[in-house]
């Protein structure tokens, strides 16, 4: 398979003697998506800023085959107070065509809106339009679905799905839901500052280490109630 990015034994130590990531080694292949999971501080989104060169590795390498990579960070430093619409914060950071890939993520009916006004999905979608029209071959994205609501969140792995299938991309997804990234990665990459698991979400479920992390939130939610539908 065509290989898009590799990481080999890559370490990054913030304070002398404690490292963030500890030898961390994978590859991402042309087309995949790869859900990236595991508890909170365990080296997620440094992970995905040391391959953009946001953070200095202490050791290890980056071997990057496309340039075209992009960061979708899980906030936005933007002044949402500014008066800025949709239309003109794509005209600064989009290519000439944002227009057709606003329509892809379904925003192309914001563009008179307020960036300030968006919700948080909303404003991902907007962010992703962009990316798009640069024509990536890797997209990074962070937690995207923060303060989505599962309806929203099945949305939006529909969406990610989707132009991964068109465009032919591959993904890198930092998430929190197990039970959408076992039924929607190619592969799962667990994080506990090293990679204490990886595979394919059955060979991941399936482990020791995963179920060790995961195992009390894997339980079914069951909606009670006392009414028909």
């Amino acid at each position: 398979m065509e290989k898009i990015l590799e990481v080999k034994n890559l370490s990054v130590e913030f304070i002398k003697g404690k490292k963030i990531l500890d030898d961390v080694t994978f590859d991402v292949n042309k087309g995949e998506l790869i859900s990236l999971i595991g508890l909170n501080g365990t080296g997620k989104s440094t992970l995905l800023q040391t391959i953009v060169g946001l953070v200095n590795p202490s050791a290890g390498e980056i071997i990057k085959h496309s340039e075209k990579i992009f960061y979708i960070p899980q906030r936005s430093d933007l002044d949402t107070s500014f008066p800025l619409t949709v239309k003109e914060f794509c005209e600064l950071f989009g290519s000439k065509d944002y227009k057709k890939y606003l329509a892809k993520t379904g925003m192309e009916t914001f563009l008179k809106a307020l960036v300030g006004s968006l919700s948080g999905g909303e404003f991902q979608r907007v962010l992703i339009a962009l990316a798009l029209s640069q024509k990536p071959d890797l997209l990074l994205l962070d937690e995207p679905t923060s303060g989505i609501d599962v309806a929203g969140e099945e949305s939006f792995y529909k969406l990610l799905l989707d132009i991964r299938s068109e465009y032919g991309l591959s993904i890198i997804l930092v998430s929190h839901n197990i039970h959408l990234v076992l039924s929607n990665a190619d592969k799962v990459l667990c994080l506990a500052g090293h990679l204490c698991c990886r595979g394919t979400p059955r060979e991941v479920h399936k482990s020791k280490e995963f179920q060790d992390l995961f195992g009390k939130y894997l339980q079914p939610y069951i909606h009670k109630h006392d009414h028909n539908h």
